[in-house]
């Protein structure tokens, strides 16, 4: 009787031990299934973060060549007309009955507002170049925030361990995985896929009428410095 028992609980433990090492071989598959389940919605974060980072600089870019083509434009509209009236000036001055000082004083004027078209060139563009800068930044500060949380669900299934007592509650770690898989991919594509996408729709939306702007800002500063243009070519006839 005594070695029956002896032996009846040998089976026991031997059923057991191999109950826990299935469990635990359980456990090691399933972690590995979502292993493969977070790498796959990393590289699915981590390939829509590098075409927003694309798409951005794309967008900030083209941005910064409309913005450059209206000030070069307005630069040349500005030199025409300092240049157009300088020459006036200086025509004027080689006639023999010119006032030489009312002309030299002319002069002044036209410099004085060529400066002030070149501060007014100057304001068109830091408007734009502040909203740049802060579209920029502020989408660079979203898409580096997203790749943490990617780069931190890649590590999910390492991390499990640490946090969980595999042997004792091996169904706890499964749960623990599957509600934190469904929490990532509800987050990304609710909350951070849409708010991104916004954020580029936005960019995308909002660049012609940044340019628009910017241009309609410089004809104001070429239509100013024509209009006393105007004036200096009229008192050239009474110098």
């Amino acid at each position: 009787m005594k070695t029956f028992a002896s032996y009846a609980l040998c089976v026991l433990l031997a059923a057991v031990s191999v109950t826990a090492q299935l469990s635990m071989r359980e456990l090691t598959q399933i972690t590995e299934d979502f292993r493969v389940r977070f790498d796959e919605l990393y590289d699915d974060k981590d390939g829509f973060l590098d075409l927003t980072r694309v798409l951005t600089r794309a967008e900030l870019k083209g941005l910064n060549e409309a913005t450059l083509e209206n000030l070069a434009n307005a630069r040349n509209d500005i030199d025409d007309l300092l240049t157009e009236t300088r020459e006036n000036i200086a025509a004027a001055i080689l006639e023999p009955n010119a006032n030489e000082a009312c002309l030299l004083a002319l002069v002044d004027t036209v410099i004085a507002e060529g400066r002030r078209a070149g501060e007014g060139m100057s304001a068109c563009a830091a408007d734009k170049i502040t909203i740049k800068e802060g579209l920029g930044d502020e989408f660079r500060a979203l898409t580096n925030t997203l790749q943490r949380i990617a780069t931190a669900a890649s590590e999910y299934t390492l991390y499990t361990f640490a946090i969980h007592n595999s042997f004792t509650d091996p169904e706890d770690h499964v749960e623990w995985l599957e509600e934190n898989y469904e929490n990532q991919v509800t987050f990304w594509d609710n909350v951070a896929r849409p708010e991104a996408q916004e954020d580029l729709d936005n960019l995308e939306i909002n660049r012609p009428a940044l340019v628009e702007e910017n241009r309609v800002c410089l004809a104001a500063v070429v239509t100013s410095l024509n209009t006393a243009m105007n004036s200096v070519r009229q008192q050239i006839n009474s110098c």
